[in-house]
């Protein structure tokens, strides 16, 4: 049973486990691209729905969970011997291994390694040497952020949820429970950033629920109750009254308007009658900002009066006023911003987010330590008449095997009196 497990830890902690399963995947994306232009998201459905697909994919976390497992095991093992704690010796351990049939004395060995730049740990019959930072902490880091790369990748697909709401200036911000802050302001302001040249923010009142103010922009997304606020599109919300000469009665309903830019154009149509009402932001002054307009409080719209495919009239009144012609008459007792914005409930973008930082964060350590501090360690063991020499470089590779070698010449003359070995050792 226990040489059954150690074998399934093998195969699951193997290197080559994660590109087999991308290979298998990037197959199954280019075989359904030949029945559908959605092709990433076809794949991403289906992975959602079959179990096997997404046990599949589950592979690959798994594979680096084990992969740091092993890392830290076999570092502690490293840490271990040239601490003098252990002689437990593998061979995986090291990237050469020689066998020497000599019975050295390490004191002209470890001279000569000091003399390179070298720390030393030596006993009876042990040499242990060893130079420069390792770069185990830039590797668990980069293990780490793969692993929560794709463990965000799976949780996203498979347990992602997304609504769209409509979030209006001076109401409650729309919750699935009821529990949101009322939406005090919606602002957008020019941008001084390189990247974005608007911002758009909504400052939400502390609620009933617990939540304090919030302030949610356009990125990163903010987490509010269970969920990832991303305001995506702007508009108007209004309070619409029309009167026609047919229609005595009136008509009153609170319509969304998708609206921005200025000049964009969102039409209301009247039901039970022929009119369409076509409603647009005005466009702003020659040289002054387009967002200037739809930011101002005294907020004006502009329509057109359609009956049918005829235009009666166009014309424009401010929130709070109305416009009256030919015995028609449209009121706008309210016009409030709007930010339509999407709840997605996707817990995976936190490991993602952690990916990164952990990706910047390896990259931070092992570059300066890869190019100026690379560790280099060899170890010599002596057993009765055989002499055991093991060799590791993380850098700076070529250098090290230059001196491994000189010093396997020194452990093979080891035999010789030490004025014998510095000559061999220099020729």
């Amino acid at each position: 049973m226990m040489r059954l497990l150690r074998a399934s830890a093998a195969v699951v902690s193997s290197r080559a486990v994660t590109p087999l399963v991308i290979g298998f995947f990037f197959l199954l994306y280019i075989g359904i691209a030949f029945f559908t232009d959605e092709t990433l998201i076809s794949l991403m459905a289906f992975t959602r729905r079959s179990v096997v697909l997404a046990a599949l994919l589950a592979l690959i976390p798994l594979n680096y969970a084990c992969r740091i497992v092993r890392g830290a095991v076999k570092q502690r093992a490293v840490h271990r011997i040239f601490a003098g704690k252990s002689a437990d010796y593998r061979s995986e351990l090291f990237d050469e291994t020689v066998e020497l049939c000599v019975t050295p004395s390490f004191r002209t060995l470890e001279m000569r390694l000091i003399s390179e730049g070298y720390k030393t740990r030596r006993s009876e019959a042990t040499l242990a040497a060893w130079r420069g930072i390792g770069i185990f902490p830039a590797r668990m880091l980069y293990l780490a952020a793969t692993f929560c790369l794709f463990a965000g990748i799976l949780v996203s697909i498979t347990t992602r949820t997304s609504h769209r709401q409509m979030v209006i200036e001076g109401e409650p911000l729309p919750m699935a429970d009821g529990s949101g802050g009322r939406v005090e302001r919606i602002i957008l302001a020019n941008a001084t950033g390189a990247i974005l040249s608007r911002t758009l923010t909504m400052e939400v009142a502390p609620s009933n629920a617990g939540h304090g103010k919030r302030i949610f922009g356009l990125y990163p997304p903010s987490l509010y109750g269970g969920a990832f606020v991303y305001p995506r599109y702007l508009g108007l919300a209004l309070l619409l009254h029309f009167y026609a000469p047919d229609m005595p009665a009136g008509y009153e309903k609170r319509c969304i308007l998708n609206c921005y830019p200025p000049g964009k154009e969102a039409s209301e149509v009247i039901p039970g009658s022929p009119y369409r009402i076509v409603f647009s932001i005005p466009e702003p002054a020659a040289g002054s900002d387009r967002y200037l307009s739809y930011m101002a409080e005294n907020r004006v719209l502009r329509f057109k009066l359609l009956k049918g495919n005829d235009v009666l009239f166009t014309g424009s009144a401010p929130g709070g006023g109305e416009f009256a012609q030919d015995g028609y008459r449209l009121a706008f007792p309210e016009i409030r911003r709007l930010v339509v914005t999407d709840y997605i409930g996707d817990y995976g973008v936190l490991f993602i987010w952690a990916a990164a930082l952990f990706f910047a964060a390896a990259v931070f350590i092992w570059l300066p330590i890869r190019a100026f501090w690379p560790r280099r360690e060899m170890l010599f063991m002596s057993a009765g008449d055989v002499t055991r020499a093991c060799s590791r470089a993380e850098g700076g590779a070529r250098r090290h095997a230059g001196v491994f070698h000189e010093a396997l010449d020194l452990v093979a003359a080891g035999q010789k009196q030490p004025e014998e070995a510095d000559k061999t050792l220099s020729l």
